[in-house]
């Protein structure tokens, strides 16, 4: 525990205690969402409700932030932001777009940027006007980049290039269908699409000095998972994955476990440098 403007931060340590225990408690409820898809887990039946494989992943991964949201209690605050989120799961269930759910917030005609701003200029700004002002906010930010300063998700290597090679596991649905039946090679699935889950739910905590922990301690899980991966794949060698594809996955494998330590260590770093 550290003490920051009279303000307690908790370390990596204490987030993973607390991750750890409400995990356990809600054990029930993933044991009740797993429930309705019986003995198959649930990324098989997103192979085909969606139209691409990124898809399903993307809609799997989804799924899991929601289960790690409920290890947190919602702010007052942000209740009108998890609405918001409860609407976009409930589209993402439909199998909308993404790029359609997450539009633009200038289309609700129930927000407005210059609301009472009381600032006459900014109230008669054209759109030609926002988007400059915009565009020079942005150049602005990545003149002077940070490794911390990520604007999404997609900007994180470690994050896209777990979420590829799961798609990629996923392609052998359609040519190797073989390693869909064997157990062992669904157990590998499952796991590759954790690290995804577990690097974006380590995102959606932030990078603020107060929840930096948390996402250190999801980092964490994203690298033991990787680990277990890596070990597990090696079992499949041979039987049902073939010499070639074994070789390249253990490739991507072993890079992507490699390149989450780093991240952690850099991420432990930049922690210290706040503190």
């Amino acid at each position: 525990m550290y003490s920051s403007d009279n303000n307690r931060i908790w370390d990596e340590f204490e987030w993973e205690s607390h991750i750890n225990e409400m995990a356990r408690r809600h054990e029930h409820l993933r044991q009740l969402i797993e429930s309705d898809h019986g003995n198959r887990p649930r990324w098989l039946s997103h192979i085909n409700d969606f139209p691409t494989k990124l898809d399903a992943v993307d809609a799997f991964i989804e799924e899991e932030l929601l289960l790690e949201e409920s290890h947190f209690p919602v702010d007052d605050e942000d209740e009108f932001e998890s609405e918001q989120d409860d609407a976009l799961f409930e589209l993402l269930d439909d199998g909308e777009e993404e790029d359609d759910i997450f539009g633009d917030d200038e289309d609700d005609p129930e927000i407005d940027f210059f609301q009472d701003s009381g600032d006459d200029e900014e109230d008669d700004m054209d759109d030609d006007q926002v988007e400059e002002m915009f565009e020079q906010i942005f150049d602005e930010e990545t003149r002077e980049p940070t490794g911390y300063d990520y604007a999404s998700l997609e900007n994180i290597a470690i994050y896209t290039d777990a979420r590829d090679l799961s798609a990629d596991l996923l392609l052998f649905n359609d040519s190797q269908p073989r390693y869909m039946q064997h157990p062992g090679f669904i157990r590998l699935v499952s796991d590759t699409l954790q690290i995804s889950s577990k690097l974006a739910a380590a995102y959606s905590m932030g990078f603020d000095v107060e929840v930096l922990g948390a996402n250190i301690a999801y980092c964490k899980k994203a690298l033991a998972h990787a680990n277990h991966t890596l070990a597990h794949l090696q079992s499949l060698k041979g039987n049902p994955v073939q010499v070639a594809d074994y070789y390249e996955l253990h490739r991507r494998l072993f890079e992507l476990r490699n390149n989450i330590a780093i991240h952690i260590q850099d991420t432990r770093a930049f922690f210290a440098e706040l503190m």
